[in-house]
């Protein structure tokens, strides 16, 4: 679904004749990082564990009494980048999500901001935020957020990471803050064509993660797809897509709480696309 620009999902909308508006302000748990406990954003999943705190609470806020600061940690020689991930209950259609972030970028390191909106573990419509410009001062980012169904979502994620996954830089590090969900969606309930130009496996997002991870793919035509997850042995450890489906940008989440820390790997296969790309659990 997602793309290396504003839109990971791009939407035809035909004629606009139903808005669905809606207040909800506050709707995200712990949306200005003003509750932690033993070193966590209370609700959010982090990069942290018992080898490194790279997501700490910070005073430096934009209101309130705290933030959540990301940094690179380094540990024997490897840089780890800082991830926050937060999956929970939503039933509206915002059409942006919206925060205060401060940047600073160490040799075009890129923070990423991802929304997505699910129904039964399914994407339906996400929006992304990515700056490599170091800013000093709180500044407001919006992400717009683009659907490819008239459908109600059952849950919202928000995930919050410096990319590229690998290769990441000493010195990169992020303020974020206040994050909320505006706006109004307009659709039309007969006539939404979601347009995937190319067969597309995106990167994982957050990567490391612990324990959830994004995972988009695109496909321009109708096929079966399968989606799994392998160990370093080749063994396959989680089946996320099996069916057919139709052409389309998806997402899916990934939920390795049952696996041990290590590296593990994602492989498509839809018509004769097939691509594998590698993840990383650590807890």
């Amino acid at each position: 679904m997602y793309k290396k620009s504003s839109n990971y999902i791009v939407l035809n909308i035909l004629t606009l004749f139903i808005f669905l508006a809606f207040s909800v302000e506050a709707q995200i748990p712990n949306a200005g990082f003003e509750n932690w406990t033993n070193g966590n954003p209370d609700n959010w999943s982090t990069s942290n564990n018992s080898q490194f705190s790279n997501v700490t609470q910070s005073t430096d806020a934009h209101s309130g009494s705290y933030s959540a600061k990301g940094a690179v940690a380094t540990i024997s020689g490897f840089n780890i980048p800082p991830a926050l991930l937060d999956k929970f209950a939503f039933t509206s259609r915002p059409s942006e999500l919206t925060g205060y972030y401060k940047f600073t970028s160490s040799s075009s390191d890129t923070l990423i901001v991802l929304v997505a909106l699910y129904k039964n573990n399914y994407g339906i419509g996400a929006g992304i935020f990515r700056t490599a410009t170091s800013v000093s001062s709180y500044t407001q980012f919006t992400a717009s957020i683009v659907y490819d169904t008239t459908i109600i979502p059952d849950s919202a994620a928000i995930s919050i990471s410096i990319s590229p996954a690998e290769n990441i830089h000493s010195g990169s590090e992020y303020y974020i803050d206040d994050l909320s969900f505006s706006g109004i969606t307009a659709v039309d309930a007969n006539k939404v064509i979601t347009t995937a130009k190319n067969f597309r496996l995106e990167q994982n997002y957050p990567n490391p993660f612990n324990p959830s991870t994004i995972i988009n793919y695109s496909i321009p035509r109708a096929t079966f797809v399968t989606l799994n997850v392998y160990n370093v042995l080749g063994e396959k450890v989680e089946t996320l897509v099996s069916e057919n489906k139709p052409a389309g940008n998806y997402s899916v989440n990934f939920n390795a709480s049952k696996l041990s820390s290590g590296v593990y790997f994602y492989r498509i296969n839809a018509g004769n696309f097939i691509q594998t790309k590698k993840l990383m659990v650590l807890k």
